[in-house]
């Protein structure tokens, strides 16, 4: 099931425009965490295009700098998609 979303989720981004929303948390347990979230511009027949949001995923984190961070990004898109 979630191979079949993912998926659909990458036949809405090829060719579109999108964005990757990237927000570092903390669970409750104390872990620092990335959430992956991908933006899409969806075209509509009547001209009104509809932005649809995605949730990809967690990433657990133990480095915060923006190297590790694009490099772990990058890594999970490849190994998801």
């Amino acid at each position: 099931m979630a191979d079949q979303v993912r998926r659909q989720i990458t036949e809405k981004i090829k060719g579109k425009m999108f964005a990757l929303l990237a927000d570092e948390s903390r669970d409750s347990g104390g872990n620092e965490q990335l959430s992956i979230v991908v933006r899409v511009v969806v075209p509509t027949n009547d001209s009104k295009d509809i932005i649809q949001e995605y949730f990809i995923g967690l990433i657990r984190l133990h480095e915060f700098d923006a190297q590790t961070l694009s490099k772990m990004i990058a890594a999970y898109l490849k190994s998801n998609t």
